[in-house]
């Protein structure tokens, strides 16, 4: 797989997803998908509630510096398809992403969680800065050249 196609293909994944996730928003704002629709305890709210916060703050450092980790050990070892590599590891990081932001969304709407408004904003968040550049190909690149 080429650089371009490797790109290109992590690029649409990002794009389908946020596509995805406006979509979500916007059929719970114009009512198609009714609001408080969960009904739970107050036990049972508040343990979605701390899971989703735990899930939230252990998943997105997760793929973030996960994600980095692995393409800094990828870069060292020279492997041959690096290429593919980078993408299926970027497709994992903003899956991962992705289920974040999803589950906190369809809470918040779905019980009016507050604290899932903030936790999905952070999975946006963490989305955006997650966008595949090809900084890391390029830095790739770069390394076997010296070496």
């Amino acid at each position: 797989m080429e650089k371009r196609e490797a790109l290109k293909k992590a690029r649409i994944t990002f794009w389908l997803q946020a596509v995805m996730t406006i979509g979500i928003i916007t059929l719970f704002e114009t009512g198609i998908i009714a609001r408080n629709t969960i009904n739970l305890t107050p036990t049972m709210q508040y343990a979605s509630e701390v899971a989703s916060a735990l899930l939230t703050i252990t998943l997105i450092p997760l793929a973030i510096k996960g994600f980095s980790t692995l393409m800094r050990r990828a870069a060292e070892k020279s492997l041959p398809h690096f290429n593919e590599y980078f993408y299926n590891k970027s497709n994992a990081r903003l899956s991962i992403l992705f289920v974040v932001t999803i589950m906190n969304i369809t809470l918040y709407y779905g019980n009016g969680n507050n604290s899932a408004f903030y936790c999905a904003l952070l999975g946006m968040a963490a989305t955006i800065y997650s966008y595949p550049t090809a900084g890391i190909l390029d830095n790739r690149n770069q390394e076997n050249n010296r070496g």
